[in-house]
Parts: C-alpha cells; structure tokens; sequence
C-alpha cells in the first residue's frame, strides 16, 4: 500500500540548497529554467484557462538570503511576486524564519533575462 504524501507549499532540500514552493491549487505543466539558479514552474490555477506561474524554485537559496540551512527548513511564512516584462524577469521573495523564538525577516530581489516568456505579474503567499 502507498503511504499518502502530505503536500508541502514550502520544501527546502538542504543537501542541494534548494527551496521549492508552488501552490496547491495549480495544475502543473511546464518549468522554464533562468539563468543557473531559478526554474519557474507554470501551470493553470483551478477554474482558469490562463497559463500561470504556479511555483519555483531556488538554487542556492541559504546564500542568496544569507540565512544558514537550518534555518531554511523551518519557513514560517513565503511570499513572493513575479513580474515577467518583454526583456526580464523580476522575483521579489521574502520569507520569515525562527531562531531562538524571534522572527528574522529577509527579502530578495532575483533578477533575470526573459527567455521568450509572456508577460505578467503573479504573486505566491504560503
């Protein structure tokens, strides 16, 4: 018998520094690689026809917030917003972690090349 698998909205793989994040309600399609270090992952929200980014993922996520990977496998709180123009792709994320009882906040600014997506703007909050 299969064990059932609890979804996570938030997964970091500290052996190859990688936070994950998608939202449960998209249906998933495609992924799309920028740069080396972030996969955008695209898909359609329930009740939509319009493709959307659903998820990513970041490569390297302990130095590009400066955060030790312990520290990254207790997020209490993601939120992010994707803006997809003509010429590049902008991720804002910030997410907040415990240590010793207190919140430590940090936000990010990913910048990359468009590699022929369509433009828009999403946001992911978990």
């Amino acid at each position: 018998m299969k064990e059932k698998v609890e979804f996570k909205p938030v997964d970091y793989d500290p052996v190859v520094d990688s936070l994950f994040v998608r939202i449960p309600e998209g249906e998933y399609e495609h992924s799309v690689m920028l740069g080396d270090d972030v996969i955008l992952d695209f898909g359609r929200l329930s009740g939509k026809d319009k493709l959307d980014v659903i998820g990513f993922e970041i490569l390297e996520a302990s130095k590009k917030f400066g955060l030790d990977k312990h520290l990254l496998r207790n997020i209490k709180r993601l939120y992010a917003e994707i803006k997809i123009s003509e010429d590049r792709v902008e991720m804002m994320v910030s997410i907040v972690v415990v240590q010793r009882k207190k919140e430590r906040k940090r936000s990010r600014i990913l910048e990359m090349a468009n590699v022929g997506l369509p433009a828009t703007i999403a946001s992911i909050s978990v």
